[in-house]
C-alpha cells in the first residue's frame, strides 16, 4: 500500500463534514498511522469512518479488523457507529477491550498451555479473598503486608510482564519484607493454577507469553487481523504494548499457517506485518498508576517505521475560553513534542446534515 492518502471521491458520505486533517486520517493508507487527537476533536468519528471505508471499499474483510478500546462502552459505541455507516457489511469484526480480546484468544488456545477452555477468571473480590487467606496463613500482616498493597504490587508486576519467577530473580534476598511478598506471590500463583484460574491482570500477559511460546499460534492471529486499531494509546502499559507488537510483526515463512491464501504471501514466503492505527494524546495520559507508559505514544514513530502522523486540533465541544485555558496547561507538560494547539471554529450545521463527532 502507498503511504499517501488513497484517491477517494470527495463526495463520499464517509468523508462528509470532516475537516482536512480528519479526512486525511480517514483516507490514509500505509503501514502505521498515529492520530494525535484531544477530547472533542472528532476522534471517534475518524476512527470509525476509517474502518468503515476499508470495509466499504473491499480493502479488508470484517474478520480482518481488530479494534481495541479501554471500556466496553467505547467498544459498543464504535461497533454501533460502523454499523450505522455501512450496515451488515461490518459484521464479524473484533471490537473489544484488551481484556475481552485476550480472554477470547486464551479460551481458543487454552489446551496448549495446560488449562481447560472453561478456565475461571477471578474478579477483584476473589483475588482479595485469596490474598487475605494467604497473608493469614503466613502471618504476613505482622510484617506490614496488606491485601491492598500485595494486590497492587502484583498487578504492577504483571502489567510489566514480570511473573513470580521473574520477580524472584530480581528480589533482594536480604530484605525480609520482599522475601515475604515473594512467598505470598508464589502461593497466590500456585492457588490460581490449582483452581484453573487467571486473575484480571493475568489475561493480557498470558496472551503475550502464549504468542511468544507458540509462534505458530501467534501467526494464526497475525494472519487473521490484517488491520489493527487501538484507541487511547497513551494509556497502554507494557503488557498491552507488547501484545500490539506481537500481533503486528511480520510472520516468518516457517510460521505461516497451512491453508493461508496465496494473496497474503510476500516475496519471501512469509506474511507482511498488519497495518496499525492508533489514536492517542500524550496530554491526556491519566493511567500512570495502572502502569500506563507515556513513552508508548511518544516513541511510536521510532517503534513503527513509516508512521504517518495526523494531528487533530479543531475542537467541536468546548468554548474557545476553555480551550485557551487547556492550551496554557498543556504548555507546561514535560514533553510537548506531540502536543496540539486546540482551537474552535464556530459553524452552523443544519440538523439534517449533522453527523456525530
Amino acid at each position: 500500500m502507498s503511504n499517501s492518502p488513497t484517491a477517494l471521491d470527495p463526495t463520499d458520505p464517509l468523508l462528509e463534514g470532516l475537516n482536512p486533517q480528519q479526512a486525511h486520517a480517514v483516507a490514509h493508507r500505509g503501514p502505521a498511522l498515529l492520530i494525535v487527537a484531544g477530547a472533542g476533536s472528532g476522534k471517534t468519528a475518524v476512527l470509525t469512518r476509517r474502518i468503515a471505508l476499508l470495509l466499504k471499499n473491499r480493502e479488508a474483510w470484517p474478520s480482518q479488523i481488530l479494534a481495541i478500546t479501554f471500556t466496553n462502552k467505547a467498544a459498543a459505541e464504535m461497533r454501533e457507529r460502523i454499523e450505522m455507516y455501512i450496515g451488515d457489511e461490518s459484521r464479524g469484526m473484533w471490537i473489544s477491550t484488551f481484556h475481552s480480546a485476550c480472554v477470547r484468544i486464551l479460551r481458543n488456545e487454552a489446551e496448549r498451555f495446560g488449562f481447560p477452555q472453561a478456565f475461571t477468571i477471578y474478579d477483584s473480590a476473589d483475588s482479595k479473598s485469596l490474598v487475605k487467606r494467604i497473608l493469614k496463613e503466613f502471618e504476613a500482616d505482622s510484617m506490614g503486608l496488606t491485601p491492598g498493597g500485595v494486590l497492587s504490587k502484583m498487578s504492577r508486576l504483571k502489567n510489566e510482564l514480570i511473573d513470580v519467577d521473574g520477580f524472584a530473580s530480581q528480589a533482594n534476598p536480604n530484605d525480609p519484607n520482599e522475601m515475604m511478598f515473594l512467598e505470598v506471590f508464589r502461593r497466590y500463583t500456585q492457588e490460581l493454577r490449582r483452581a484453573n484460574a487467571f486473575d484480571f491482570d493475568d489475561l493480557i500477559g498470558q496472551t503475550v507469553f502464549l504468542f511468544r511460546a507458540f509462534p505458530e499460534v501467534r501467526a494464526l492471529y497475525q494472519r487473521r487481523f490484517r488491520h489493527v486499531f487501538v484507541d487511547e494509546y497513551q494509556d497502554t502499559n507494557k503488557a498491552q504494548y507488547e501484545l500490539i507488537h506481537e500481533l503486528t510483526r511480520p510472520v516468518k515463512p516457517e510460521h505461516v499457517p497451512v491453508e493461508t491464501p496465496p494473496v497474503l504471501y510476500n516475496t519471501e514466503g512469509g506474511i507482511d506485518a498488519a497495518t496499525l492505527t492508533v489514536v492517542g494524546d500524550s496530554d491526556q495520559s491519566i493511567y500512570a498508576f495502572r502502569g500506563a507508559d507515556i513513552r508508548n505514544i511518544l516513541e511510536f514513530r521510532q517503534d513503527f517505521p513509516g508512521t504517518d502522523v495526523v494531528v487533530l486540533e479543531q475542537n467541536y465541544r468546548s468554548t474557545q475560553n476553555i480551550l485557551d485555558a487547556a492550551n496554557a496547561v498543556i504548555g507546561n507538560n514535560f514533553d510537548t513534542s506531540m502536543s496540539k494547539r486546540l482551537f474552535r471554529i464556530e459553524v452552523r450545521v443544519s440538523a439534517s446534515r449533522a453527523s456525530p463527532v
